[in-house]
């Protein structure tokens, strides 16, 4: 009887391996995935520019002085020793740090 059952059973096709790294969310995040307001590409790169940002906000307020001194007019980045950082984003330390106002034109 159990042999006759078993060959009625379909096999299923092999499935090919799937490539993929592996990121851990939040549930908020899924949630945006999953309503698609955000791909798993836009989550990781917020999670990259929150960690420059922590990286930033090691630096005291000279340092950060000079790194807004020495923005490129090219591609308004200051390239150096420590890193590559926005002006934007140095801006938006200084104001965190209360000396906002050195980037005031």
């Amino acid at each position: 009887m159990i042999d006759s059952c078993m060959a009625e059973i379909i096999p299923f096709p092999a499935s090919k391996p799937i490539e993929a790294a592996i990121q851990y969310v939040s549930l908020e995040e899924m949630f945006s995935v999953l309503t698609k307001r955000k791909t798993l590409a836009q989550i990781g790169a917020e999670r990259i520019h929150a960690a420059v940002l922590d990286c930033l906000r090691q630096f005291d307020v000279p340092k950060l002085r000079h790194f807004w001194d020495n923005v490129s007019d090219i591609d308004s980045y200051y390239n150096g020793p420590e890193g590559s950082f926005d002006c934007a984003d140095i801006h938006r330390i200084l104001n965190e740090k209360g000396d906002g106002h050195y980037c005031a034109v």
